[in-house]
């Protein structure tokens, strides 16, 4: 976010989808603006991604880790992340030594529950090179056909898993690392873990998240995230490339090698941009859903955020462009609709009695629902219709300058505010040593 000062008021630009949106404030207002540490680009990205490789953590270099006529699965995740997939694969699969070896390679984009993504998507998200070479499949979470069960966690969790990761010799991960409201923190196992597992493995595992009194949002020890390490132990998913990147999308650290250890290395590295000092709470919090932006499926990551930050009885406006409006996938929306109104305390209860069990959508309901009973929220969004945001239990202004302007009305002249610029992936911390206005 840029600041620029003008006597005692502030210009303040948050990022909306490609595009920003400007907003003008008093100065004596603001708490803070939280936002991820600034850092330099990386001159050479791919360098960093190749010295990962050669020097992984707890596990011998790339280059050894595959026989000859080895079958390898490479599983990447979907254009709701922001993970530079079309940098990484063509420095791994030289790495790896596929044609020297003569490796038979197939990519796997780890949906969770999320859309298929088009060929050109696809094209888009690994490059023409690759999509053209190898096959490169939507994973199919809601086709039983196309999973294999293989047993069941200690937490009594069904694992059923995309059959492609037990036909093959060795399975490899590719991710991001950010934090993240079920898992802690997103990378490592979580690219298997609901990446491509069926409903019932994802929709259990998110129900450990829903029936939490706190959200994981930052903690790298919760129920989900063991969870997601017991199911990997028990895969072919043994190695990953994971990495941390700046504000900007630039790269500024990978880590690769054994999954639990090079996750570990790579949260520790993503605290230092990713989790955000704020000094208190604020009477008004606003928050950009950036970079989660497509859908509210994404978007409403947050509001985990902002209600972590907002005074009760106060005011959230989430600023979000989501072009696919709440969810492109029909399922989702029909549980969100189902569960509309009801207060947080019966929702796990409603959920059961009318016999919903996507618990990743009851999720989304109940981050829309804590919040509502928290604060007053008001959505700012193009994709989002005005019948949309109702069901949420929101209100809808077409300005950032008009949703403010309510916030100000129901909490006064004085209201103290704060403003999340990358709200989808920021972890805060009230009271942290770094708080400031402008946290960097």
């Amino acid at each position: 976010m840029d600041k620029v000062e003008s006597g005692e008021i502030l210009d303040l630009v948050l990022p909306y989808g490609a595009e920003s949106v400007h907003v003008r404030i008093p100065k004596a207002n603001l708490v803070a603006v939280a936002t991820p540490r600034e850092l330099e680009s990386h001159a050479d990205p791919g360098n960093l991604v190749r010295r990962a490789l050669r020097e992984p953590i707890d596990a011998p270099p790339c280059s050894r880790l595959l026989g000859r006529k080895e079958r390898l699965l490479i599983l990447i995740d979907d254009i709701t992340r922001p993970t530079p997939v079309k940098l990484i694969l063509p420095i791994l699969l030289e790495e790896l030594q596929v044609e020297l070896k003569a490796v038979e390679v197939t990519f796997l984009v780890a949906l969770g529950t999320h859309r298929m993504m088009t060929q050109q998507e696809i094209e888009e998200r690994v490059g023409t090179p690759i999509a053209s070479k190898y096959p490169v499949k939507n994973h199919e979470w809601n086709n039983e056909s196309a999973l294999v069960d293989i047993g069941t966690t200690p937490n009594g969790t069904p694992i059923k898993v995309n059959r492609l990761v037990t036909d093959v010799d060795t399975c490899i991960g590719v991710g991001n690392i950010v934090p993240h409201n079920i898992a802690g923190w997103s990378g490592g196992g979580k690219i298997l873990i609901p990446g491509i597992c069926g409903k019932e493995t994802t929709f259990r595992t998110h129900l450990l998240a829903a029936r939490s009194p706190s959200t994981n949002l930052g903690k790298l020890v919760n129920p989900v995230r063991m969870e997601i390490d017991e199911v990997a132990r028990r895969t072919k998913l043994k190695w990953v490339v994971n990495t941390v990147l700046d504000r900007d999308g630039g790269v500024a650290h990978v880590v690769a090698g054994e999954i639990r250890a090079a996750h570990r290395k790579g949260v520790e590295l993503a605290r230092s941009i990713w989790e955000v000092a704020v000094p208190v709470l604020a009477d008004i919090v606003v928050v950009s859903s950036y970079p989660a932006d497509l859908d509210f499926w994404q978007a409403n990551k947050a509001l985990y955020v902002a209600q972590r930050l907002v005074k009760r009885g106060g005011d959230i406006v989430l600023l979000t462009p989501c072009p696919e409006g709440l969810s492109a996938v029909r399922e989702h929306v029909q549980v969100i609709k189902a569960l509309a109104g009801v207060p947080s305390r019966a929702l796990y209860h409603e959920a059961i009695r009318q016999g919903l069990h996507d618990y990743a959508a009851l999720t989304v309901s109940d981050i829309a629902v804590r919040c509502r009973e928290t604060a007053w929220v008001t959505v700012v969004s193009e994709g989002l219709t005005s019948e949309m945001v109702a069901l949420l239990g929101f209100e809808r202004e077409h300005t950032l300058e008009e949703a403010l302007r309510g916030a100000f009305m129901r909490q006064g002249e004085q209201a103290t505010v704060t403003f999340v610029t990358h709200g989808g992936e920021t972890s805060p911390v009230v009271g942290g040593d770094q708080a400031g206005p402008n946290p960097q």
